[in-house]
């Protein structure tokens, strides 16, 4: 049967988007092209459609080598094929072909993906779809390995699951004069910026993406696809602060700050609780703790760990090129530019 490589607009892109229960801030149109335009790429929105049936979505990230026909094109976060169905895995492989003939061998790209995360089980026969379809390991990049914490389950158990330790500052925290404001609203956004500046001015830390990136690709969605921003204040200050995505069928905390008063008040703990409240009530089922590194940042992994969630990678990142030369001129190219941009 028939399978196409549609292009499409905005309005249709969040338009099935929404369809999808692995669609998340990764795939969001203002992220890949705030994204892309970073690094000197541009995105493409496709669809993947059989026979009138759209089987997956991909925001694809196109960075090509001047003059030569070569480049890479990645996905992040994609593409997006699972709905409440037990058609995932078709999905995905028939994706991956059509996605394989159009980046690789019809316009020479090598084509990597990073996948969305998901439980352990379906992550494994995830990755084994991507072998047989011939992607290979890439180490362009760290693979994402986070906690997911299971939301379908009551308050009571959830916070029964949690360490020792972690339930004892919460149940800290709630006893704090503490007053919590929760919302889309790019004020908070931006209150939140000015307490994170302080907090890695504090930690003497670098993030890759930084909080004005995140407050100027939000400023662009629209309201269902905004990020959820919670602010705790102790005596009208702000001393603690949490970012979250709440798209699909899972909230992603993204960012998070604390001054030295939000330490003392366990401020944090409360942020955190409070986010997997709010997407339980929105009815997501996962909440994916941001990633987590125990060796290089073992303090940050030992309080998400206390939340009692499962630890899963992400399949990828993986890379598929047809034969030929391309491949080695293009990661040659990728070294090249990434010594001149830690050099500037």
């Amino acid at each position: 049967m028939s399978i196409s490589i549609d292009h499409l607009d905005t309005a249709r892109w969040r338009q099935w988007a929404r369809d999808f229960r692995d669609y998340s801030y990764r795939q969001l149109w203002e992220f890949g092209c705030a994204c892309a335009n970073r690094m000197g790429a541009r995105s493409e929105h496709v669809a993947v459609v059989q026979e009138g049936e759209v089987l997956g979505l991909a925001d694809v990230r196109v960075k090509q080598i001047p003059v030569l026909r070569a480049g890479i094109a990645y996905i992040n976060g994609g593409p997006l094929v699972r709905r409440d169905d037990d058609q995932d895995s078709r999905r995905l492989s028939l994706c991956l072909e059509a996605l394989k003939e159009e980046y690789a061998n019809r316009r020479g790209f090598v084509l990597r993906i990073l996948a969305p995360v998901g439980c352990e089980d379906r992550d494994c026969q995830r990755t084994a779809i991507f072998s047989q379809a011939g992607f290979l390991p890439s180490n362009a990049s760290k693979p994402y390995r986070t906690l997911l914490v299971d939301i379908r389950r009551e308050p009571e158990e959830i916070r029964r699951a949690l360490a020792q330790k972690w339930r004892n500052c919460l149940n800290q925290s709630e006893k704090r004069d503490l007053v919590v404001r929760s919302g889309t609203n790019p004020d908070l956004f931006r209150k939140f910026c000015d307490l994170f500046s302080r907090f890695v001015e504090r930690k003497r830390f670098k993030v890759d993406l930084t909080p004005s990136f995140y407050v100027e690709v939000h400023e662009q969605l629209p309201e269902a696809d905004r990020f959820h921003i919670s602010l705790a204040e102790a005596g009208g200050t702000v001393v603690a602060g949490h970012v979250a995505s709440l798209l699909g069928d899972t909230c992603v905390y993204l960012l998070g700050a604390s001054s030295d008063e939000g330490l003392r008040s366990k401020a944090s703990y409360l942020l955190q609780w409070q986010a997997i409240c709010t997407a339980r009530e929105r009815g997501l089922k996962w909440y994916d703790l941001g990633g987590i590194d125990p060796v290089v940042n073992p303090g940050v992994y030992h309080f998400k760990n206390g939340l009692g969630g499962w630890d899963v990678t992400a399949p990828g990142p993986v890379e598929y090129q047809a034969l030929g030369w391309k491949r080695s001129v293009v990661h040659s190219g990728e070294l090249i530019f990434r010594l001149l941009r830690r050099m500037r």
